[in-house]
């Protein structure tokens, strides 16, 4: 009995020191299965519990890692879970102020910070997370700790404004949070505010195809942002923010709050108070859950900042709201070339001339707006005046500072080169007087950029790369950005541009609307080593060699140094990653706020080494003395098969010639010949004599390794069926 019981005792021992297997398994493999960034307060996460035993979620953790918060500094935020995941189920949190749609499938709603995440915020899903350390088990994350990313992490996955799901071929969880992010190799992208996937795991699920522009969209207002500025549901190609076309409002941005007593003299208080009339004025015109459809250009939809351009028609009385705010005089017209509607251009311009001579709003002259919205953001964000304006009446056209020569129901407003194509003249008396437009002359990119800004020229390159509306062309002698606006040309086309030299932000240009195709090329990128990237470097096409990141900074600015120390500066949104080595960054080369850096065309990881074949070649022969070695009076026996084989599949077959040899060309690696055995004869002795062709094979094949050498007199001989060479 005290023998039972002391193996009673054992065996409990025994299982303390086994581990419950099924439940830590089932705890480290829970996922992040759904991210939802939504319109306002639309805000979810879905964590799935893959494995086959239900999860208790008391010892789990969501933590917010807020604007590139890490473990030391930052806002660094917790939630803790609780509840249970039963197998193959899922668990949903959600801002308990999100819609309805998200709080019906939701098993916590939270108003905790950690649920108010943004796009550039990164969430961790930890078990046994410590405060203190802010550390714990990593089970799954989206984003990464320290890097702030500025609005998301990804591109066409992305984590702002999209829902984000997994499949079952995206079920690797995120465990290095320190490394940079991917959405795409978590995720798939759904368009915002999709919740139809939301409390289950579809791991068949498909993105939708790429949506398809079209001439207007039926949507719902949620809120006004200012006078020209609102957003919608649902979202009209990826974005929910609408800037009314063909107007401009008095700005907001500036102020929190205006001074009455200065609203007619401070022109920063007197922006803000119009700006604050037009935003009331449009909030009286559109209400939340009102439905407007919204007209756009479909060839144009969004603008540099990714807002839907449109005019926006309140759907119950057909009114065009645009319009209306001119007429109100709360807005004043605003055309950019290209102008896509004349007709839409005469109906605004007329009123705005038609509230301007009656003194309504901004107009009223006892007390008028002082600026007008783009006269303020010129002088108040410090990047002056850079459009000239046109009268469309009679064809002149002004330098930026003398606007106000135009009448405001004639203004176009247009880059220099634009209005020249368009047969504008520049009006006498601007800057350098009336313009006498020289025929342009043909000449070498490199010609072309010593002649400075100015010069009417006809360049003729091969497009390297497109970056919006900078296309960057090489020939020869150096490299240049055409700039336009309606043309897009591709990869390998030669064009002839014909324009006017001049720079943009720094970066040497030629803006032309004029342009043609005029074949295809190659442009080979030239490796260059450089102790730093400048001027003479300037929209080429060049080469950087065996550098590692060192830092980026939060406009996607990687910060990368060679072997000697030299430093260069990266401009990506995606492909490179902060403390790898890239054995070569091939790019062109741009200048923006007042650095050179080269923005990627190819991003090479490990250097590509092409290995050179060797050759594996032998004989097949006839051993008539059955001594297992080639020798005389020994025949040779041309038309033997030889089948190659690596990892059990056939590579290559050869047959040996009218000399009985047969050769192979095969990279490095563990291969199996097997020799096929001719009619009548049986295989003779293997490896019989030290000579160096006897018989190899055993059984019809052997085995050879190729390591970068050929291998030679890989043999297989036989003979006759006679004696005691005969096989059964």
């Amino acid at each position: 009995m005290k023998q039972v019981l002391k193996c009673v005792i054992a065996f409990i021992f025994v299982l303390t020191l086994i581990p419950f297997s099924n439940q830590a398994k089932a705890a480290s493999n829970l996922l992040i299965s759904e991210y939802v960034e939504g319109s306002s307060y639309n805000k979810a996460i879905e964590i799935y519990n893959p494995g086959n035993t239900a999860v208790d979620l008391s010892s789990y953790s969501l933590v917010s890692f807020t604007n590139g918060a890490d473990r030391t500094t930052g806002t660094v935020t917790e939630l803790k879970l609780s509840g249970t995941i039963e197998a193959k189920s899922t668990y949903v949190i959600a801002n308990k102020s999100a819609s309805e749609a998200v709080l019906s499938k939701a098993q916590m709603t939270t108003g905790n910070a950690v649920m108010n995440f943004n796009g550039d915020d990164t969430l961790v899903l930890f078990q046994n997370y410590d405060a203190t350390t802010k550390n714990g088990e990593v089970q799954d994350a989206v984003g990464q700790i320290g890097v702030d990313p500025g609005t998301n992490f990804g591109t066409d996955v992305s984590t702002l404004d999209m829902t984000l799901v997994r499949t079952n071929d995206l079920l690797t969880p995120d465990t290095n949070i320190e490394d940079a992010y991917h959405p795409e190799k978590q995720f798939i992208a759904l368009p915002k505010d999709t919740f139809d996937q939301l409390g289950r795991f579809d791991g068949g699920v498909v993105a939708p195809p790429a949506e398809l522009a079209k001439d207007q969209y039926q949507v719902k207002v949620l809120r006004v942002v200012d006078g020209d500025t609102i957003k919608i549901s649902p979202a009209i190609m990826g974005s929910d923010t609408i800037r009314f076309v063909n107007i401009d409002t008095a700005e907001t941005y500036h102020l929190t709050s205006y001074d009455e007593s200065l609203i007619k003299t401070d022109l920063n208080q007197n922006q803000k108070y119009f700006g604050e009339l037009a935003k009331k004025a449009l909030n009286e015109k559109l209400t939340p859950g009102m439905d407007i459809t919204v007209k756009v250009n479909k060839d144009h939809v969004t603008d540099d900042y990714g807002r839907v351009l449109g005019q926006v028609i309140r759907t119950s009385d057909n009114v065009n709201v645009n319009l209306n705010m001119v007429k109100e005089g709360f807005a004043s017209t605003y055309f950019i070339w290209p102008v896509m509607s004349m007709e839409d251009y005469n109906m605004f311009q007329s009123a705005v001339k038609a509230a301007q001579d009656a003194g309504l709003g901004m107009w009223n002259k006892s007390n008028p707006q002082l600026e007008l919205p783009f006269e303020f953001r010129a002088r108040y964000d410090g990047k002056g005046l850079l459009r000239y304006v046109g009268n469309s009446d009679t064809k002149v056209f002004y330098d930026p500072q003398n606007f106000a020569q135009v009448p405001v129901d004639k203004r176009i407003f247009f880059s220099k080169e634009e209005a020249i194509a368009q047969g504008y003249k520049l009006a006498a008396g601007n800057g350098e007087g009336e313009i006498t437009v020289e025929s342009a002359k043909a000449m070498d990119i490199d010609a072309a950029r010593k002649a400075g800004k100015g010069t009417n020229a006809i360049v003729t390159g091969t497009v390297t790369h497109i970056d919006g509306y900078n296309i960057y062309i090489q020939d020869k002698t150096g490299g240049i950005v055409v700039r336009s606006k309606t043309v897009k040309p591709n990869i390998g086309d030669v064009i002839e541009a014909t324009g006017e030299t001049g720079e943009y932000f720094g970066l040497y240009q030629i803006e032309s609307e004029e342009i043609k195709v005029t074949g295809q090329s190659n442009i080979t990128p030239e490796k260059k080593t450089l102790s730093s990237i400048g001027e003479s470097e300037e929209a080429e096409l060049i080469t950087i060699n065996d550098v590692t990141v060192k830092s980026v900074n939060e406009h996607s600015e990687y910060t990368v140094e060679d072997k000697s120390g030299h430093t260069f500066m990266i401009k990506a949104k995606s492909g490179i990653e902060v403390g790898k080595t890239y054995h070569a960054i091939t790019g062109v080369v741009t200048f923006s706020y007042d650095n050179y850096k080269l923005l990627p065309t190819e991003i090479v990881e490990k250097e590509i080494v092409k290995e050179t074949p060797k050759t594996v070649s032998g004989i097949a022969f006839l051993d008539k003395n059955h001594n297992g070695k080639y020798d005389r009076p020994d025949l040779v026996l041309k038309n033997v098969k030889v089948s190659i084989y690596k990892d059990n599949q056939l590579v290559e077959e050869v047959v040996t010639d009218e000399f009985g040899v047969y050769n192979a060309l095969l990279l490095n690696g563990n291969y199996t010949l097997k020799f096929e055995v001719p009619n009548g004869l049986v295989e003779t002795f293997e490896n019989n004599a030290d000579e160096n062709v006897d018989s190899d094979i055993s059984d019809g094949k052997v085995d050879v390794v190729i390591n970068n050498q050929d291998v030679q007199n890989i043999s297989a001989g036989y003979t006759k069926p006679v004696g005691k060479m005969k096989r059964k």
